[in-house]
């Protein structure tokens, strides 16, 4: 054992999260969760609201509790959630995105709790007259730490909530314990994109680009894969896939728990967002060393660097001729790949990240 896995051993954390749909932020808690199994001394894993596609990602040695909370002010979810934490003498709760109230609550009953927030939601500078912003501001006092995935929402929170302790942490990403698959059912070339259907996506832009790219005969099909609320967006941009004639080409997907192996055997990846902070799914094409299209929006460009096709948001003209521009020149498109994911390995290294976030659990604990 290291001197500095010998100093973290007083460090009994636990991830907490709404849901283990497959999103930015529920990646991080399941990563963070995993990759502090054998770092600290507990780590464990607390959902409070749904589980989903992620829970199969979560490693066996992690110890995992689904308190089932069905409203804000659920008392009974607070009393097994509390009990599980003190079972198991819970020092730490690192709270991810939208859980920071129900955090909030935890350490109300159970002030010995030091908590830190983890903030993954690119748009919030957007919504400072929300009422779960406002909300987020009263509660923020009890943070002893906040964790921010931009250097934009960092700025935000040092301006905006009642916390001194701020610091930038980068998404990761890490090997599955399951295994992908060499192949996935499609027989066919395509463009994925991994983003849940949500109107910060914008992925009516993307068909628009895409229908611009079949007139010019291009044979690749479009995978979309994310969450699929069935709601009003959902209904939208169906209805476009079927104006544009496009119900052959475009395949909505929904969730999937096999999302690296739909990655690692596509030709290109795109993410069209028209807001992000840090998006962890661009780690993730970049290291399966593929072709990336993306949006100049967040830290977009910063990940990407020089080795990505980088466009402005909503402009489905300049998307369709930076995806033409990659499928026509193959050679580029490799030689970006491969550099892209040697930025990625160096800049977004979890080994780092993870000893970061350690360090920072020390001192909050002290």
């Amino acid at each position: 054992m290291t001197s500095n896995e010998k100093q973290s051993t007083k460090i009994r954390v636990i991830q907490l999260i709404d849901s283990l749909d497959a999103g930015g932020a529920e990646r991080m808690a399941v990563n963070l969760s995993n990759a502090l199994v054998d770092q600290v001394e507990f780590s464990g894993l607390v959902v409070s609201r749904s589980e989903g596609v992620l829970k199969t990602l979560v490693d066996d040695k992690v110890s995992y509790f689904f308190c089932s909370k069905k409203r804000s002010l659920d008392i009974a979810a607070i009393f097994f959630t509390l009990r599980f934490i003190k079972k198991n003498k819970i020092n730490l709760l690192h709270a991810h995105g939208s859980s920071y109230f129900f955090a909030f609550l935890l350490k109300t009953f159970y002030p010995q709790l030091k908590l830190v927030w983890h903030d993954h939601h690119g748009n919030r500078p957007n919504e400072s007259q929300s009422l779960k912003t406002k909300i987020l501001k009263k509660v923020s006092n009890r943070f002893s730490h906040i964790f921010c995935v931009s250097k934009d929402l960092v700025k935000w929170s040092r301006k905006a909530l009642n916390s001194s302790n701020v610091s930038l942490i980068h998404n990761f990403t890490m090997s599955n314990k399951i295994s992908f698959k060499n192949e996935t059912e499609f027989d066919f070339p395509y463009i994925v994109c991994v983003a849940n259907l949500r109107w910060q996506k914008n992925h009516l832009n993307l068909i628009k680009a895409y229908s611009i790219l079949k007139q010019n005969n291009m044979k690749y099909k479009l995978i979309l894969v994310g969450a699929d609320k069935n709601d009003g967006y959902s209904h939208k941009l169906r209805e476009k896939i079927k104006d544009l004639n496009l119900e052959k080409d475009v395949h909505i997907l929904g969730q999937r728990s096999d999302v690296e192996s739909i990655i690692a055997n596509s030709s290109l990846c795109v993410l069209t967002s028209d807001v992000e902070a840090l998006p962890m799914v661009l780690i993730e094409y970049a290291n399966h060393k593929k072709p990336v299209i993306v949006t100049d929006v967040g830290q977009c460009a910063d990940v990407v660097g020089n080795y990505a096709q980088v466009v402005k948001p909503n402009d489905a003209e300049a998307l369709s001729k930076a995806i033409g521009y990659y499928i026509d020149n193959p050679d580029v498109a490799k030689r970006d790949a491969e550099a892209l994911h040697e930025k990625v390995q160096k800049e977004f290294n979890a080994e780092v990240i993870i000893r970061q976030i350690i360090d920072i659990y020390e001192e909050v604990l002290k």
